[in-house]
């Protein structure tokens, strides 16, 4: 048995991060490195065109050793509410002598 794990980090709108871990495996060892690449290949896709500041992701093996690797950065307009207009005030009346 063959395993291998995939690694999708981003980096969201907020600054904050998250991350995703895949791992995919088969008895024969061609098989699951195939598996794997279709897996990293599949991240990237979405990542490509993610609304992320970043999108990352990693191959590497049961031992550790990273075999592919690719980060997509983009530009991302971060949207704050629209502040309220300001209403006038209406003016007071103030009351004149005599009354």
């Amino acid at each position: 048995m063959t395993q291998f794990y995939i690694v999708e980090v981003k980096q969201l709108p907020s600054a904050e991060y998250e991350h995703q871990v895949y791992w995919v495996f088969d008895a024969d060892a061609d098989v699951a490195r195939l598996k794997a690449e279709s897996k990293y290949h599949e991240v990237l896709a979405a990542a490509a065109i993610s609304n992320t500041m970043s999108h990352a992701a990693i191959l590497f093996s049961t031992e550790g050793f990273p075999l592919m690797n690719q980060c997509y950065k983009h530009t991302v307009t971060v949207e704050t509410p629209a502040a309220e207009p300001e209403t006038p005030e209406e003016p007071t009346e103030e009351p004149t002598e005599g009354e």
